[in-house]
């Protein structure tokens, strides 16, 4: 087993700290986004995966240049401010879905019989907002990831029977770079003060959550969520 985890949206925010993480841990990595990123330590290539076409090609180079997959972490995602449901936008409804969960099941869809050859796993990245709601993003954005929650549990009930496990982590607010640009310091500090642990969650905080579910640890865990909330939804 080699170890090979492929991370869609993993050239930044908690991907990318994922991604540094599991290569520390001697996981052979490929990130892969939108965007073309270079990196001295991890493998990166570009897919759209708004595009049937470019998931794809994404696998076949995958398939042709690493071979069969042992891990996937889903942490791509996008979103939009809240705003009355009055003005609701189906332009905006369709980019979100299309992008959070149809992108998902687009990438499910083609590296499924590489995960089956492996036994893998799969992590998604969903959010504190699946659980209860969300405070700065609008209901496009937490139905997306409710939809994920679904997604999960479904698939985790299809795929026992080739041994691929599917499970996700719900981070709480991160203090990503994303995050910082648009709250800015001052916003972040009031919610510092009002969290329970009185700091927002870290990057790393999720990548070792991400780390044991697509492990060779886990030997049991399947259809499940791992909150990193620190306190702030309690589902012990």
């Amino acid at each position: 087993m080699n170890n090979l985890v492929l991370i869609i949206g993993g050239t930044s925010g908690i991907g990318l700290e994922t991604a540094n993480y599991l290569f520390n841990k001697n996981y052979e990595v490929i990130v892969c986004g939108r965007r073309d990123f270079k990196s001295h330590q991890l493998n990166s290539l570009q897919v759209d995966i708004k595009s049937d076409q470019s998931v794809n090609d994404l696998y076949n180079e995958v398939q042709n240049n690493y071979g069969d997959l042992n891990g996937i972490v889903f942490s791509t995602g996008i979103t939009t401010s809240p705003m009355s449901i009055e003005n609701f936008d189906e332009k905006i409804w369709y980019d979100i879905i299309d992008t959070n969960v149809t992108g998902l099941l687009r990438v499910l869809k083609y590296f499924f019989p590489s995960l089956k050859e492996t036994k893998g796993r799969v992590a998604v990245v969903n959010s504190i907002a699946a659980r209860s709601f969300s405070q700065f993003s609008g209901v496009e954005y937490t139905i997306s990831k409710a939809a994920l929650s679904g997604l999960v549990k479904q698939l985790a009930s299809e795929w026992v029977e080739y041994g691929v496990f599917i499970n996700s982590v719900f981070p709480s607010m991160t203090l990503t770079p994303m995050l910082k640009e648009n709250l800015g310091i001052d916003r972040i500090k009031k919610l510092n003060e009002e969290l329970p642990l009185k700091k927002l969650a870290e990057p790393f905080d999720t990548a070792r959550a991400i780390e044991f579910l697509i492990s060779k640890e886990n030997k049991y865990i399947t259809g499940s969520g791992i909150d990193v909330s620190g306190g702030q939804f309690l589902n012990g």
